[in-house]
């Protein structure tokens, strides 16, 4: 499983457009095969800053995710408005909360 987390920031006046780009994403990309979690979630208004937290059964659902034309446009978009801070992580050894 690949995890997908941290967070974008962008000027403030611009988080809730940014907001609003990134999650008009989710419907559609919960559809793609191999997606498990897709959400962001505004950290804080005065600082610009969208959290990031996306699951992907393996790096080929992931690859296949990044090559849709929507995610270009959104990320091409921004790319010049946001500083990104996410990271990817290898999750191996899934259990419950408390085990």
């Amino acid at each position: 499983m690949i995890i997908i987390a941290g967070n974008l920031k962008t000027r403030p006046e611009l988080v809730d457009e940014l907001y609003e780009a990134l999650t008009s994403l989710v419907a559609d990309t919960l559809q793609e095969d191999g997606c498990l979690d897709y959400h962001f979630a505004i950290e804080d208004r005065a600082t610009g800053s969208v959290l990031v937290y996306e699951r992907w059964r393996d790096e080929a659902a992931l690859g296949a995710h990044l090559a849709q034309p929507a995610i270009g446009a959104v990320l091409g978009g921004w790319a010049d408005r946001i500083e990104i801070t996410v990271r990817k992580f290898d999750a191996a050894n899934e259990r419950g909360f408390a085990d």
